[in-house]
């Protein structure tokens, strides 16, 4: 008998059923490199030492794992959130969009019984506009159940001067009519001074905005002046249900953080769509 076989044979029953239930297996039937091979005790100490870090890495890995699918998780419950609410907003869009041709309509027959033709035919652009607008806001509507949200969105850093421009000016976004003319004086303004950047620019843009509409932003301005929205819904009276984050609703307002923390939309992108009727 090989020294081999005598020395397999001499080890205890015990750790050698220990040794095999982990893959060891004596030198004469090893078939991989001989210097790789060890003896069972050996093979029981190192599995002995070994395995605490293994288990703890697994632990590791399944608590990884647990926390990718919670997150997983999150991120699905607030898409389905978000469609539901952006669908709904699209629907009071198209609602909006619909009250507006009939304004424009009635408004259309009152100038064409006045002989206006000036008016008829600007409202004749008009009218083209918001059924394009409604158009959209409907098949916006159509594509909000059917689009997926596979991945989110990277988010957009908003720089911390315009940001508190826009928390001072809650009606951005909402004043349609409003925000169309403060768009173009800021085309023009980045035309006429192209070296005005960040705070300087909103400072001039404010100085314009007080001389041109005294009395919405000029000094005697206080924080409770009303600001009418083109749609209804911004500008309710004073500045303590003005259309902000702070003013909505606690559960909207944990909507929004939930939608913010996904990456699907920014606080001004919701506060903007909420319903504030």
């Amino acid at each position: 008998m090989s020294e081999e076989n005598v020395t397999s044979n001499e080890i205890a029953p015990e750790v050698r059923q220990e040794a095999e239930s982990q893959g060891w297996v004596p030198k004469e039937r090893f078939r991989g490199n001989e210097s790789d091979w060890v003896d069972a005790d050996t093979f029981v100490k190192r599995g002995r030492e070994i395995l605490p870090i293994l288990r703890k890495n697994n632990e590791n890995l399944i608590k990884d794992l647990n926390s990718t699918k919670e997150q997983l998780k999150e991120f699905r419950e607030a898409a389905e959130e978000f469609k539901r609410f952006q669908k709904d907003a699209y629907e009071r869009k198209a609602q909006d969009y619909e009250l507006r041709i009939q304004a424009i309509k009635e408004s259309r027959a009152q100038a064409i019984s006045d002989g206006d033709g000036q008016k008829v035919n600007a409202l004749d652009d008009a009218l083209d506009q918001a059924k394009d607008e409604l158009k959209d806001a409907k098949q916006a509507v159509k594509d909000a159940d059917k689009t997926p949200i596979s991945a989110a969105p990277a988010s957009q850093e908003i720089d911390p001067g315009l940001q508190q421009w826009l928390d001072k000016n809650s009606w951005f976004g909402q004043d349609k009519r409003m925000t169309g003319m403060v768009n173009g004086i800021g085309e023009s303004l980045r035309l006429e001074f192209p070296l005005l950047k960040g705070q300087a620019f909103l400072n001039k843009l404010d100085e314009v905005l007080a001389e041109e509409f005294p009395n919405k932003f000029g000094e005697k301005k206080s924080p409770s002046s009303r600001v009418e929205s083109g749609s209804g819904r911004a500008g309710r009276g004073n500045s303590s249900n003005a259309p902000s984050y702070d003013n909505l609703p606690s559960e909207a307002k944990a909507a929004c953080d939930r939608f913010v923390k996904q990456k699907l939309m920014t606080r001004e992108q919701y506060v903007a769509d909420f319903d504030w009727n």
